[in-house]
């Protein structure tokens, strides 16, 4: 597991039934292969699996989000996702 030196993530996730999780976590090169690996890799932090929203944030200069296709998605989404 490679984590990416400049690139951390904030994160707010809201569930059905249980108070909100806010963490700041490391991201690796694995995760932002694809949306969906980025959001199955934040998933395995979470203490609940009855997740409603992520709301991300990202700390990463321009050069990093230039680099990673994964970033620049979830910028042009608000780094909002629903379930």
């Amino acid at each position: 597991m490679t984590f990416i030196d400049e690139v951390r993530l904030d994160v707010i996730a809201t569930f059905h039934g249980h108070d909100q999780a806010l963490f700041n976590c490391a991201v690796t090169e694995e995760a932002l292969e694809s949306e969906d690996h980025l959001i199955g890799y934040i998933k395995e932090q979470l203490k609940h699996d009855d997740l409603a929203k992520l709301s991300l944030c990202w700390y990463c200069p321009e050069n990093i989000v230039d680099q990673y296709e994964t970033i620049q998605n979830s910028i042009e989404k608000n780094a909002k996702y629903y379930f």
